[in-house]
């Protein structure tokens, strides 16, 4: 069954959805013979092709850990010696019941391509089915809390004020409806405004060329311009329009999620890719540089959901956000006050007013959630969760020194976010 990629949009008038999470393929997707590589980038050679994820296919796997061959990218320099995590396999994990299934026995039947348990800074749990450690793949919306991140380092050392609107640090936009529209709402996706991803009355967002959010796909290049738009992003985004007072509603749209970044390179007159290299993936020991896809005409990085990387470098983004992440430059990378902000939001009852509030709820069968800086959940006990379409995941627990994260080629319903709750409540129980 055909699956249009929400970060690249529909093809024709409706969303097509997956069944049921997909079986575990068996092949490492980098064995691929020459013969069939060819035949993929025939395949994808094709915009339309590219728009349109089957992850049933073959192509579309190949892709999510090769996406630097088929779009412009910016190199993530690491720096330095690399020093791999130590390794202390906890047994337990793996047999630890789901219901009807172990944690071994979910990762043998679902299409998770990687799966890793980090505790103390420690590889405790890692899977890897269809890559191997050295692979990198696509992040897709987990990155989002990339540039959240770095926004907040800034906010703590005191070069960014979230309550200014967004119009006074981006300039292009003044005399716009973003003068009204602070940068911490940004952040929040509790902007308002038009232009969202799941809440617009007739659902067309990504498929009537009519809406801020397809115009917007078209301007940084994910959808071919076939009705001559020939707008910059600034220049869309400066057209939309209030429908809500801001922290109405938690309403997820990756349009907050670019601005946010571009905030962040206009305070730091810095590429958002070379300013993350230099605050976080040179620090981290980084087993290899990452990498983000760009847009064609103006190079910005696409952190929305455009981030590669490993699956321990991933891990190693996580640990920044624990008690481990010291153990890198012997002194946090994230600023404690900055983690405190995203642990706490005071406007809580915006939450599951939209869409992705109540799926996040309906995910991990809790109600007292909230989202914060660009994470779909923050937990009471301040944990956090990030979500990536097709199956990916960050999912930190400061409070455990835990991290979890994965990577997956599938509907995104196979219910790996709980499964990661339940793994940090369970060595919660046992240490």
């Amino acid at each position: 069954m055909k699956f249009v990629n929400p970060l690249f949009g529909f093809i024709g008038s409706s969303l097509l959805l997956f069944g049921s999470a997909h079986k575990a393929p068996s092949q490492h997707i980098s064995d691929l013979d020459v013969s069939e590589v060819t035949q993929i980038h025939r395949h994808l050679s094709d915009p339309k092709n590219r728009l349109v994820q089957d992850p049933s296919k073959l192509s579309t796997r190949y892709s999510w850990q090769h996406m630097s061959e088929f779009y412009p990218t910016a190199q993530i320099v690491r720096k330095g010696g690399y020093s791999p995590l130590q390794k202390a396999i906890a047994p337990g994990i793996g047999a630890l019941s789901l219901g009807e299934e172990t944690v071994d026995k979910h990762l043998d039947t679902h299409a998770v391509d990687a799966f890793m348990v980090i505790r103390h800074g420690k590889i405790v749990y890692e899977r890897y089915n269809t890559m191997y450690p050295n692979d990198k793949h696509i992040w897709w919306s987990s990155g989002k809390v990339i540039g959240a991140t770095l926004l907040a380092m800034l906010e703590a050392e005191g070069k960014v004020d979230v309550s200014k609107s967004v119009s006074s640090y981006l300039p292009e936009l003044k005399g716009t409806v973003w003068d009204d529209i602070s940068v911490e709402a940004a952040l929040d996706m509790a902007t308002g405004l038009n232009g969202t991803e799941h809440d617009e009355p007739q659902h067309d967002s990504r498929s009537n060329p009519k809406q801020i959010w397809y115009r917007w796909a078209v301007s940084i290049g994910m959808y071919p311009d076939t009705i001559g738009l020939n707008a910059s992003p600034m220049e869309v985004i400066a057209k939309m329009k209030k429908r809500n007072e801001p922290y109405t509603k938690f309403e997820y749209n990756s349009i907050n999620t670019f601005i946010v970044n571009r905030i962040v390179e206009a305070v730091t007159h810095k590429p958002l890719h070379r300013y993350f290299s230099e605050r976080i993936w040179q620090k981290i020991g980084a087993q290899n540089d990452g990498y983000v896809v760009t847009t064609p005409k103006e190079g910005y990085g696409l952190f929305y959901g455009m981030m590669n990387s490993t699956l321990e470098d991933m891990g190693r983004f996580g640990m920044i956000f624990t008690p481990s992440g010291t153990h890198f430059t012997g002194s946090p990378i994230l600023p404690p006050s900055a983690l405190e902000r995203m642990q706490t939001q005071p406007r809580k009852t915006m939450y599951d007013k939209a869409f992705m509030g109540q799926a996040m709820q309906k995910k991990f069968g809790e109600r007292n959630l909230t989202n914060r800086y660009q994470w779909d959940a923050v937990f009471a006990d301040g944990d956090l969760y990030k979500s990536g379409f097709g199956g990916q995941g960050l999912y930190v627990s400061p409070k455990n020194d835990t991290v979890i994260v994965w990577f997956g080629t599938n509907d995104g319903k196979g219910g790996e976010e709980a499964m990661a709750r339940k793994i940090v409540n369970y060595l919660h129980t046992q240490h």
